[in-house]
C-alpha cells in the first residue's frame, strides 16, 4: 500500500506542475489569439494564412508557443512514467534503532539477523556465540589464534565460537538495521540487510545462512577470522 501510495503521490506532483505550466503557455497563446491572430499548427501557414495581418514574428511565436506545450506535455509524461516505474521498484526507509531490537529466535533467517545483532549490542556473547557457525577453515583458524594466547586468555574465550563472538560484540558498531529481504535454498540462506553505522551513514549488506537443526546462523569464513584476529591487538570501536 506503502508503495502504491508513494506512486501515486509522484505522478499526481508531476501532472499538476505539468499542468501547471502548460496553462501558463495556453494564456499566452490566447492572449494573442485575442490580439487577432488565427493560430494553426503549421507555422507556415500562420504566416501566410488569415493570420497575415498580425506581424510575422508574433505569429511564429505563437507557433513556438504551440510546439512547447506539445513538447512539454511528451516530456513529463515521460517523466512521470519513470518516476512512478522506480518508486514502485523501491524499497521505502523503515530502520529499526538497536532500543528495538530483540530476542526473535533464529527460526528464520531474518529473525536469526536481528537475534544476532541484539545479541552483539548488547555484549550477550552465549547468545551471539550460538547465533553464529564457523566452518572448518574458519574453526581452524579461531583455534589457531586461541592457541597463540596466554593460557589466561585462552580460559576466558574458551571456545573458537566464543572469541568469534567476543570480537563481534567488542566492535559492534550497526545502530540501525531493516531487513530488505530473504532467499533461501534448502538450507542456505542470503539474507539482504539494510544498515546504518555509527557515523550515521547506510549501507546495504548481505549476510548469509545456513540452518543447523531448527535453528539458522550467521555463516563466518575464514577471511572474516583473520580479519577478527587481527582487532585483538586494535582499541574496541564501542566507546570511541
Amino acid at each position: 500500500m506503502g508503495l502504491a501510495i508513494t506512486a501515486l503521490a509522484v505522478s499526481i506532483g508531476v501532472g499538476v506542475w505539468q499542468w501547471a505550466v502548460s496553462r501558463e503557455l495556453r494564456e499566452l497563446v490566447r492572449e494573442l489569439e485575442e490580439r487577432g491572430a488565427v493560430v494553426a499548427k503549421d507555422t507556415t501557414a500562420v504566416v501566410n494564412g488569415p493570420a497575415a495581418g498580425l506581424a510575422p514574428a508574433s505569429a511564429v511565436e505563437v507557433a513556438k508557443l504551440r510546439e512547447e506545450i506539445e513538447r512539454l506535455s511528451a516530456r513529463t509524461q515521460a517523466v512521470a512514467r519513470l518516476a512512478v516505474k522506480n518508486s514502485e521498484g523501491a524499497v521505502l526507509l523503515n530502520l529499526r534503532p538497536a532500543g528495538a531490537w530483540k530476542n526473535s529466535g533464529r527460526g528464520s533467517p531474518a529473525s536469526a539477523i536481528e537475534t544476532l545483532l541484539w545479541a552483539a549490542d548488547g555484549g550477550d556473547v552465549e547468545a551471539l556465540a550460538s547465533s553464529i557457525l564457523l566452518d572448518d577453515e574458519a574453526k581452524a583458524r579461531a583455534q589457531a589464534i586461541l592457541d597463540r594466547l596466554p593460557e589466561a586468555a585462552r580460559l576466558n574465550y574458551g571456545t573458537p565460537e566464543k572469541l568469534i563472538a567476543l570480537l563481534m560484540a567488542r566492535d559492534a558498531d550497526i545502530r540501525a538495521m531493516q531487513v530488505l529481504s530473504e532467499s533461501r535454498n534448502e538450507n542456505e540462506a542470503l539474507v539482504n540487510v539494510r544498515v546504518q553505522k555509527g557515523d550515521g551513514k547506510t549501507k546495504d549488506e548481505g549476510y548469509a545462512f545456513r540452518q543447523v537443526g531448527d535453528a539458522w546462523r550467521l555463516v563466518i569464513p575464514g577471511k572474516a577470522v583473520d580479519k577478527y584476529g587481527k582487532k585483538l591487538t586494535e582499541p574496541p570501536k564501542k566507546g570511541g
